[in-house]
């Protein structure tokens, strides 16, 4: 039996999300964004659609509704979809593949100097300045490697400004994955975007004190994030901080369906480190 939803009802949070993409891809902006709260502006949303589709307009996901959302592309999962995806051994950890080391980041999208200013003029405490290549022949190794690219499967996340910013070699992997999330129909499970590149060192291993530093290398400084390298992005951020348990699948903000995908095309996802990180996922290494 499908999953029905209604305002007040017992929802499933993610079928909220499921619902709520489906109205904004059938050009009902009415709803307003994707938040898994089956409010005012989603019932009323549903209205609309009941009416586009001659049916009651009752602003309930019922049957009926679900049966002509259906000829449109809507997804039924299984009754029990959740409850064999339940708690936190979903996903498995892959046994191929893992976080990349920094020769590994540093082999695959080069090395570059950087610097850190005092703390404040930094934008966050983890901000560094990066200059040119390790090797000297980039002046500008940001010029040089990280591009914009268009990301059409994230224009309903809340933070997306329209273009991702990532590494030139990042690039053809993190197109591959949207547009696999995107064949899978997994993309209502992307409330929000938190970026890709970003200059930075790992939350809370910066260096102590104020005073920043001077010219570093890549290669010698394990402590960089992989942002740093325009290899990694964040989603969902809000239901999945650093250091909590990401959310579980069927919660608002879940991403753990979506780390099959990722995991087959080399991308592992920071909900199997050991500080968990639910919302990050990074490129393991280039094939």
């Amino acid at each position: 039996m499908p999953f029905l939803l209604s305002r007040g009802a017992k929802n499933v949070p993610a079928e909220v999300q499921r619902w709520q993409y489906f109205l904004l891809k059938q050009a009902i902006p009415q709803v307003g964004s994707i938040d898994a709260d089956f409010g005012l502006n989603t019932e009323t949303a549903t209205k609309f659609f009941q009416v586009k589709s001659g049916i009651t307009a009752n602003g309930k996901v019922d049957e009926r509704t679900i049966q002509k959302a259906q000829a449109f592309g809507y997804t039924v999962v299984a009754g029990d979809y959740y409850e064999k995806r339940k708690g936190d051994a979903f996903p498995k950890k892959p046994t191929n593949l893992s976080s990349p080391g920094n020769a590994t980041r540093n082999r695959d999208f080069t090395c570059f100097k950087f610097i850190q200013l005092p703390l404040d003029q930094r934008p966050d405490k983890e901000a560094i300045v990066q200059k040119g290549s390790c090797d000297g022949k980039e002046k500008d190794w940001v010029a040089s490697h990280i591009v914009n690219i268009e990301m059409p499967q994230l224009k309903f996340a809340r933070g997306f400004s329209g273009r991702v910013r990532c590494h030139s070699k990042a690039a053809p992997l993190l197109t591959a994955l949207f547009a696999q999330w995107e064949k899978d129909d997994l993309l209502h499970l992307i409330m929000s975007y938190e970026g890709c590149f970003v200059p930075r060192y790992k939350r809370k291993q910066a260096p102590a004190g104020t005073g920043g530093h001077g010219p570093k290398s890549s290669a010698d400084v394990d402590a960089l994030s992989n942002h740093s390298f325009g290899s990694a992005f964040d989603i969902n951020y809000p239901d999945n901080q650093l250091g909590a348990v990401p959310a579980f699948c069927g919660a608002r903000g879940s991403t753990r369906e979506l780390v099959a995908s990722a995991n087959a095309l080399g991308i592992y996802w920071g909900g199997h480190f050991g500080t968990q990180d639910g919302m990050h996922f990074e490129i393991s290494k280039l094939k």
